[in-house]
């Protein structure tokens, strides 16, 4: 069987002439320098990979670059997995998310996805799993002192009645003298998951 390649680039390309067909093969290598659009997807062996790589406390920059994709890509895959979550936080700085946290209260659980890599400005610097202990004491972290002489009165100013480093977070927006990084909270009923 003879094939007529003239023919079939004519139908394919609209032309047979050969230099016509180099401008179309040159348009379309130049198409997408920047490696833009559709993400690569990922079969489950892979992510099963890459959440054994996650549990064995492997940053999430380094499983990019092992699997040859943006650490976004990595974080979207390591957070799909359903988080029955009630609150979450921007960790800000100035205007950027550093960090985004998911809080599960029921099943005192946290997840959380780092937005920079900037460990100085993650809420739980190098740690990308942290537990229940961390994120109370990162809470705490945020607040002032419970010793504080002048507690009973900066509690009625906010209008809390007790000690509570969670409602004391969410008033003072966790911001505190010594940095410029702050909290923006979403409640689970407001916003769709994601």
């Amino acid at each position: 069987m003879d094939v007529d390649y003239k023919e079939i680039c004519k139908e394919l390309f609209g032309t047979s002439d050969v230099e016509e067909l180099r401008k179309i093969a040159d348009t379309i290598n130049m198409r997408n320098k920047r490696n833009a659009g559709r993400k690569k997807e990922f079969s489950s062996s892979q992510v099963e990979e890459m959440l054994k790589l996650q549990a064995q406390n492997v940053p999430q920059q380094k499983i990019a670059e092992y699997f040859k994709t943006s650490r976004q890509t990595i974080a979207r895959y390591l957070n799909s997995e359903t988080f029955d979550y009630s609150m979450k936080i921007d960790y800000m700085f100035k205007t950027s998310v550093c960090t985004t946290i998911y809080v599960d209260f029921k099943n005192e659980k946290v997840k959380i996805v780092n937005k920079t890599d900037d460990i100085l400005h993650r809420a739980f610097g190098k740690n990308e799993n942290p537990t229940w202990q961390d994120f109370l004491d990162f809470v705490s972290d945020r607040c002032f002192s419970e010793s504080r002489g002048d507690r009973k009165a900066v509690l009625k100013a906010l209008g809390i009645e007790s000690y509570d480093p969670i409602q004391i977070i969410e008033k003072t927006r966790g911001k505190i003298y010594e940095d410029r990084q702050w909290m923006k909270f979403r409640y689970r009923s407001s916003y769709e998951a994601g």
